[in-house]
């Protein structure tokens, strides 16, 4: 089961088609990070909350100060959102011409954000201690996060599996050759 791959500039071959898994894996990837990106915008665009959160951890500052503080912090924070789905673009791009260190770095990140969720979700669910609570604030996941976070490793988990299939393998194995 294949799929023909439709860059112009594409490594597949007749007699190496990037198998449906692959595809499949590289398009899951791409919406997880899309939503991942989406997740850090809604999380930015809560000012009150980001004020609250410096005016918490400094509480001697000014308002003029604050107000910097979160500005800065919002700009950043999205430069890095948008440095973290460069780069998760470029690994599925990578990963889907078929080099295997694109796959390996995907199946690895796949493993730790599912890990992290996993966490997340289980700490949530049992309850975190007061005293975590209190000296963290900003660390204790909203509903809306917790959502976020457990659709992105869904699909993480999706994409784990199709890379790990065996037909994956094969294609992988055979674009090493072919170099």
């Amino acid at each position: 089961m294949t799929a023909p791959w439709t860059q112009g500039s594409a490594p597949a071959s007749p007699s190496n088609p990037v198998p449906r898994s692959v595809w499949l894996a590289r398009w899951l990837w791409l919406a997880a990070t899309a939503v991942g990106f989406v997740r850090s915008v809604i999380q930015l665009s809560d000012r009150r909350a980001l004020t609250e959160q410096v005016r918490q951890l400094e509480p001697e500052l000014a308002q003029h100060e604050v107000d910097a503080a979160v500005n800065g912090g919002i700009m950043l924070s999205l430069l890095v959102s948008i440095a973290v789905a460069v780069l998760y673009v470029f690994l599925a791009t990578r990963m889907a011409q078929g080099r295997n260190w694109a796959r390996v770095i995907i199946l690895v990140l796949c493993g730790l954000l599912v890990f992290s969720t996993a966490m997340t979700l289980l700490t949530t669910a049992v309850g975190m201690p007061e005293d975590y609570v209190r000296m963290f604030p900003s660390l204790t996941p909203d509903p809306l996060s917790v959502v976020f976070g457990a659709v992105i490793a869904a699909l993480d988990v999706a994409v784990f599996v199709l890379l790990l299939r065996p037909e994956s393998g094969r294609f992988f194995a055979a674009a090493r050759r072919s170099r």
